[in-house]
């Protein structure tokens, strides 16, 4: 991929915790990087499916973040975290009301079925849609810093429990959940889509928002 998304800071220079603020509209592209390595690489293929012939898929993400407030995905909703005024990583999250109606998904791509299921098992719940660092600042605790500012932000809702969906091959993210107070509430076979390797389940964990 040719196209530059900022210079982003030295990753060896960070001797402090990453500053937390609202996403800004301009920030989209961004945004579509990080929801994208969040899914892993589910996003941009489910993109590539919507772009017009020579338009690239993070094209059509940075659009849809940026212009689409009717959609989980915009930017309204992302808190980033920054480095040295560099974005390193953010995350997303909305209530999911109860009773629970996706709308229409009929145009959507089987690879979504286990997830849509899932995320109706989490109605009533503060849904956290994404969070992702950037690799070279991974370990730095910068995504469980994230996790508790959504956590926090979870807890200003009239929600009585917060959800996520995590692959069973995404190892770290699911240790970091677990740590942070998350648990199996069920699971859904994955379906891979084109380009995809991983095998195994789509995980939903919830957490009691009382504590």
């Amino acid at each position: 991929m040719n196209q530059s998304y900022g210079k982003q800071p030295d990753a060896r220079d960070m001797k402090s915790g990453p500053s937390l603020r609202p996403a800004k509209e301009h920030e989209a592209v961004h945004l579509a990087v990080l929801m994208d390595i969040a899914s892993r690489g589910l996003v941009s293929w489910y993109w590539s499916t919507l772009a017009p012939a020579g338009e690239p898929p993070m094209e059509i993400g940075r659009a849809r973040i940026q212009t689409r407030n009717d959609l989980p995905s915009h930017f309204s909703r992302w808190t980033v975290a920054e480095h040295e005024r560099q974005i390193v990583g953010a995350s997303a999250g909305y209530m999911i009301p109860d009773p629970y109606n996706p709308g229409d998904v009929n145009e959507l791509p089987e690879v979504y079925a286990p997830l849509l299921e899932l995320e109706t098992q989490a109605a009533g719940c503060w849904f956290l849609m994404s969070l992702s660092v950037y690799p070279e600042f991974r370990h730095r605790g910068i995504g469980s810093c994230l996790l508790q500012a959504a956590i926090s932000q979870a807890q200003g809702y009239p929600a009585g429990r917060m959800a996520l969906t995590v692959s069973r091959e995404n190892r770290d993210a699911l240790a970091l959940y677990v740590r942070s107070g998350f648990s199996e509430a069920a699971r859904r076979r994955y379906i891979a889509f084109p380009g995809s390797s991983e095998s195994g389940d789509w995980i939903l964990l919830t957490r009691d928002l009382s504590s």
